[in-house]
């Protein structure tokens, strides 16, 4: 078996164990043992846990890059839509990345540095993706640059955040609760919006409820496999980068 077949064995073990118990409550001896491997074998590929972690925020952003910059080209509020759903699939995946977020980039300053670095390439996107939403008549944009800025921003808190605001409420990340995130999501660029209200609603449903037929923690989640592990030139986990 391959290495690279092998690493991703690892990590798929992880994300299944990490979702459903939380990293700290899973040890690499599980994971080991969940890939049918040696405890040795697995810290050959991921000396520590941190590497694991940082190697399956790797394959989220290899999701990512795999079809999330092409946004523009396609500036629609059907798509808006779409991109909604789209980020909290990936977010439902990982849940346990997003759930322990702030430990987690607390614990690892090269993680940090690549979420925030990740995070800020999203925001850019975003902001062009509004642009041209403007260019095609769908949106008003604020004339100064910050306040596009700050409205890109809420928008992202209430995407990344969704999930576990639902969790919180033990509800399932399903059709209905999309709407209601989405829902919030217009409030906050309601004012600028062109097309008039009842129609982006309606058409949100609609594409909303045609991209989520079954509750999403219940349906196959597909994983890009981009580089999973460090290059030399980054410094070892626990390190400062």
């Amino acid at each position: 078996m391959s290495t690279r077949v092998t690493q991703l064995r690892i990590l798929l073990a992880a994300i299944e164990l990490f979702n459903a118990e939380g990293t700290a409550a899973v040890s690499a001896s599980r994971i080991a043992e969940r890939c049918g491997i040696s405890k040795g074998n697995l810290q050959y590929h991921f000396p520590n846990k941190r590497d694991v972690i940082f190697a399956i925020f790797q394959l989220a952003i290899g999701e990512m890059n795999a079809g999330w910059y092409r946004d523009h080209l396609e500036p629609t509020l059907e798509h808006m839509a779409a991109m909604f759903v789209r980020q909290l699939q990936l977010i439902v995946s990982y849940r346990f990345f997003y759930r322990e977020l702030p430990d987690l980039l607390r614990q690892d300053p090269l993680l940090r540095r690549r979420y925030s670095e990740n995070r800020e390439r999203r925001l850019k996107v975003i902001e062009q993706f509004m642009h041209a939403l403007c260019a095609r008549g769908l949106m008003r944009l604020p004339q100064e640059s910050r306040r596009l800025r700050s409205i890109v921003e809420v928008t992202w808190i209430l995407s990344e955040n969704w999930v576990n605001y639902t969790a919180l409420q033990d509800r399932e990340m399903s059709a209905a609760t999309i709407l209601e995130g989405y829902a919030a999501i217009l409030e906050v660029l309601r004012p600028y919006l062109c097309a008039d209200p009842l129609r982006i609603t309606e058409e949100s449903s609609c594409t909303i409820e045609r991209l989520v037929p079954v509750p999403v923690a219940s349906a196959a989640c597909t994983i890009a496999v981009p580089m999973l592990q460090r290059s030399a030139a980054e410094p070892a986990l626990g390190h400062s980068a």
